[in-house]
This record gives C-alpha cells, sequence and structure tokens, in this order.
C-alpha cells in the first residue's frame, strides 16, 4: 500500500488480526483467501496504528463476511475454465427469528502453470493448486441490547512449488501445505439507552505450514522439509460512548499472545543440515483512544492515539489526526491526515537459532516506525453524477529491520515513500459507468537513494461498467502496471534489473435468467501479456472461465 513492504500492512477478516507470526516478517499470503462469502473488502491507507496497533504502517485491510439476511436459501455455483480449473460451492444464509446465519464450503482447484516462468529454460513442470475453503458468521440477538456473534474460517491449501525463480528452478514434487484456523467470539451490548456501547471479543488465529521436497531424479542428492506452526490470541474490550449526535468517544483495552515454532532438516551431498526454532511467545497490552467530532455537515475529525507495551522491547506511543472540511457553496471536501504507526519485531527476528554462517535472531531489536501526512480533495459535480478526489501523501519508515550477513537481523534500514493519487467516477448513462484509479509513486530508500524493489512509479485502472435492471452486467478493466526495480537472484551476487511495463485487459459479464438462475464469463489478460510481477516467476496468459449459479428459497 502506498509503497509499503507487504508485511507492513495488517490484514483482518472479519477484525481478526490475520498475520502469522511465525513468518519471518509476520505478514499474512492472501493468496490462500477464497473470495466466497465475503460481502466486501475495506482498504485504510497510511499509519493505522492508534486503532489497530502494531503492523499497521502502510494501512489495513479489512475483509469483511457476508451476514445473514433476508429468507434463508441455499446457493449453489460452479466455475470450469483455462488451466483445467474448476470450482464449486455451496452456501446458505438468512435469518430465523433471531438467528442470522452465513455458512460457505468451496473447493478450487487447477493444473497451474510452473511457479518458475516457462519463459526460461529448463521450467516445463506445471505446479498445481487446490483449496479446500470454510466459512461460517452466526448473530445471536438475544435482545435490541445484547448479541452474541461467532465467526470461524477455516482453510486448507495444497501448492505445488519450484525450487526457484529463473532458468532450471522447476522441481517436480516440490510441495507446500497450509492449514489456517481464524475465529472470532464477540458480544455486543448497550447500555444507558444506547449511549453507550460494548464489544468484549476474543479472537484464536492458528496457522501450519508445511514443505516437503523429497530428492527425485532432478535433484536425486538433494531434499528438505520444514514444518512452521503459529498461534496468535487477542481479548479485546472496546467502549464506544455515543456522548452527542456530533460526537463518539472510542476507548479500550486490548491483550494479545501470539507462539511459534518451526523445524527444518535438509540433506545434501555433504550431510544433514538441521535448524530448529523452539517454541517461543511474546505478549503485548495496549491501551487506545479515539473521539470522532462530527459538526455537520461541514466539518468532521478524528483524533486518537494508542499506548502498547510489549514484554521483548518495552512501550511506544502512536497517534493520529484526520480533519475534514466541506464548504457549503461547492460541496468540495478538503481533508487530511497525519499519524505514527509501529510494527513489532516478528518472533522469527528476535530468536531465530545462529546458523553456521553467524548469528540471525536479536533479541535486541526494536519497532520498526512510520509517520506519515496526507493532503486531498474531493468535488461532486452534476448532481454527484460524477465524482472527482485528488490526493498527496508522504510516508517515512525508520528502524526497518533488515538481515545482515555477519550481525543477522538489524535495526537500519530508511525509507520514504512519496506521491499522488487521483480517482473519479462517473455515470454517462443511465447504465453506463466509468471509474478511474491513476497512482504515481516514488518510494526510495533513504540510505542508497535507490528505488525500493518491486514498486511501479505509475499505476492506471480504468473501468467501464455497463448495468441493465440488476440482468445484464458487464466490466471491462484495463491495469497498467509501469516499469520497477526487482533483483535477478539467478546471478551471482544478485542483479538489480528493471521488469518491463504491462497492461492487463479483463472482461466479465453476467445474466440473471431467472431470480434463481446467473450465468457468468470471465475472462482475463485478453491480449495474452507476457510479465512478471517477481523476476523469474510465471503469471497467467490469456485465460477463460465460465460459471453458473442457482439460488434456492425455502
Amino acid at each position: 500500500l502506498r509503497g509499503a513492504n507487504s508485511e507492513h500492512t495488517l490484514v483482518m477478516i472479519d477484525g481478526v488480526e490475520v498475520n502469522d507470526p511465525i513468518s519471518p516478517s509476520r505478514s499474512f499470503d492472501l493468496a490462500h483467501l477464497q473470495t466466497e462469502n465475503i460481502e466486501r473488502v475495506e482498504i485504510l491507507l497510511g499509519p493505522q496504528s492508534p486503532l489497530y496497533g502494531s503492523d499497521a504502517l502502510g494501512g489495513v485491510i479489512n475483509i469483511i463476511t457476508s451476514s445473514g439476511q433476508g429468507k434463508p436459501h441455499l446457493e449453489f455455483s460452479g466455475l470450469v475454465g483455462s488451466w483445467k480449473t474448476n470450482q464449486a460451492q455451496i452456501s446458505s444464509s438468512g435469518e430465523w427469528r433471531q438467528l442470522a446465519f452465513s455458512f460457505s464450503l468451496s473447493h478450487f482447484q487447477d493444473e497451474g502453470i510452473s511457479a518458475a516462468s516457462a519463459v526460461y529454460p529448463g521450467n516445463t513442470e506445471k505446479d498445481g493448486y487446490r483449496n479446500l475453503s470454510f466459512s461460517g458468521r452466526t448473530d445471536l440477538t438475544f435482545s435490541p441490547e445484547n448479541k452474541l456473534s461467532f465467526f470461524l474460517r477455516i482453510i486448507r491449501a495444497r501448492a505445488e512449488i519450484d525450487n526457484f525463480g529463473g532458468p532450471y528452478g522447476d522441481d517436480p514434487n516440490n510441495l507446500q501445505k497450509n492449514r489456517h484456523l481464524i475465529s472470532r467470539l464477540q458480544w455486543r451490548n448497550f447500555l444507558f439507552s444506547s449511549r453507550w456501547e460494548q464489544l468484549l471479543s476474543v479472537n484464536l488465529v492458528y496457522h501450519h505450514r508445511k514443505n516437503r521436497n523429497p530428492a527425485d531424479d532432478t535433484y536425486p542428492n538433494y531434499s528438505d522439509q520444514a514444518d512452521f506452526k503459529s498461534m496468535f490470541i487477542k481479548l479485546d474490550w472496546q467502549h464506544n460512548l455515543y456522548l452527542h449526535p456530533q460526537n463518539t468517544l472510542t476507548f479500550g483495552v486490548d491483550f494479545k499472545k501470539e507462539t511459534g515454532q518451526s523445524e527444518y532438516i535438509s540433506f545434501n551431498p555433504w550431510g544433514k543440515v538441521a535448524s530448529t526454532f523452539p517454541n517461543h511467545q511474546a505478549h503485548s497490552a495496549g491501551f487506545y483512544l479515539q473521539d470522532f467530532i462530527r459538526l455537520q455537515p461541514y466539518f468532521f475529525c478524528q483524533v486518537g492515539f494508542r499506548w502498547d507495551h510489549y514484554s521483548h522491547f518495552g512501550s511506544v506511543v502512536t497517534y493520529r489526526l484526520t480533519p475534514s472540511i466541506i464548504l457549503p457553496l461547492t460541496r468540495t471536501q478538503l481533508k487530511m491526515s497525519f499519524g505514527s504507526g509501529f510494527k513489532a519485531p516478528s518472533l522469527y527476528q528476535l530468536y531465530a537459532p545462529p546458523s553456521l554462517y553467524g548469528p540471525i535472531g536479536n533479541e535486541d531489536l526494536q519497532p520498526e516506525k512510520s509517520r506519515g501526512w496526507e493532503i486531498g480533495c474531493h468535488q461532486p459535480f452534476f448532481k454527484n453524477k460524477t465524482q472527482l478526489a485528488l490526493t498527496f501523501f508522504s510516508q517515512d519508515y525508520d528502524n526497518l529491520i533488515q538481515f545482515d550477513f555477519f550481525r543477522g537481523y538489524i535495526n537500519t534500514g530508511k525509507a520514504r515513500s512519496r506521491g499522488w493519487e487521483i480517482s473519479g467516477s462517473t455515470i454517462l448513462f443511465n447504465h453506463f459507468q466509468v471509474t478511474l484509479d491513476y497512482t504515481h509513486l516514488q518510494a526510495r530508500d533513504r540510505q542508497t537513494n535507490q528505488p525500493l524493489l518491486r514498486r511501479p512509479a505509475t499505476r492506471l485502472n480504468l473501468g467501464l461498467h455497463f448495468n441493465i435492471k440488476e440482468k445484464l452486467r458487464t466490466t471491462l478493466l484495463l491495469l497498467y502496471y509501469g516499469q520497477r526495480d526487482d533483483l535477478d537472484y539467478s546471478l551471482w551476487p544478485p542483479r538489480r534489473v528493471t521488469l518491463s511495463p504491462f497492461k492487463l485487459v479483463n472482461f466479465n459479464i453476467s445474466y440473471t435468467f431467472l431470480p434463481q438462475l446467473q450465468v457468468f464469463l470471465r475472462m482475463e489478460n485478453l491480449l495474452n501479456e507476457q510479465y512478471e510481477l517477481v523476476k523469474g516467476y510465471g503469471t497467467y496468459g490469456f485465460s477463460v472461465y465460465l460459471g453458473l449459479k442457482s439460488k434456492i428459497e425455502f
């Protein structure tokens, strides 16, 4: 987000933090998240730690599951397409007395492409993928003042992978299996004529990743295997005080515990190599306070701060201020924000055992920190049929944790990302809409002044949307990514290279024959563009998928 590292984005599903404590930099792999039973995705840009805590240096992605509404019903859907892709889903949702429910079970698989790009020699074997996911949500309303909610998502994924990107990176039996359990239990209560809202929740997240790469004809003297396990528990007690129609005061406390362990074993012609990461844990407690002021319809402002204390490095304070003014004559909205964020060192960065070549983990690590601001405006035209927004932003990162070959992980990095964004939409006719998003980004290492890797300087999304009476829906999307730097690890030492710009054209169309039956067609990369997101790794060419959805009401 805006030039931040992937691990500098906090990913949440229904308010549950899902970043993996045992991954080296505590990130989350979105590749295994299916979109079935997802109602919407909210993205917050810039440092968001005052409300969300660690990992929210660059922003927050909150994925929200569909809630049960209306009459109970069953829904079936299926899809087939390129790369021997097939997908099936069954779901049910609705309301029955005080109970609202939503469940979904989906299975996806494809033959895939070579993970190590087939444009390089030696990469011919396709790497397939399978995913079985369950998602469920229930809301039990005891009274208008009391509601109990439970959310559960279980993911089982199997991915065939390769040894590395670039020439001869293929491996015929390199396999990774992922297991994820994500859950949340929440009690919601109103007091004093709904002026005081309490949200008491407990979150439990479990990740288990296995890698298996036995010896084969291509690599008869090499094999390795690894196991990674982690658990994250959070208790959160949030209060919202609706003191006045123009003011909402939010405050709360949370307690977090994370644990992780791993084991890695490999065999090669020189013998056995083993690395064991014994079970380690970290604890933290936080207090947050935010005030939302609304002097409608012309002034809005959020101001907040957060204090966190971690067992391994001490305390950190973050803040955020977001005033916004609407000019009554033109309906122009002027907005700005200023805030800070932090990311606690991961368990691996703290406690990873040394190798034969030197140290890895460092228990003296301090949190990574960021400060950022943005200023912009939003302008409606033609009775709100056209919307246009322009935003300038800048963010500095300090204390970034980087790996040094001789000293292990140390706080030494500094970076800066700045740029501007323009977004807009217009309804040209009753059924035709055009959307536009453009970002110009400069993201650089403040020590070397080199561009940060894999950040395009320009990025454009252009969409054409056609909708007739909720029956026929079509979308044509153009996505353009400018050139960006990467490292070529097939060379030693790795060499900085420039990845070429590319454009993708995608097309979707759906038609509802009956209220209970819909057929849809999806075509991706219509121009069969050859491109790389990461140097040496493959991407999909022209693909077409056909599917249908059927709904049965009780």
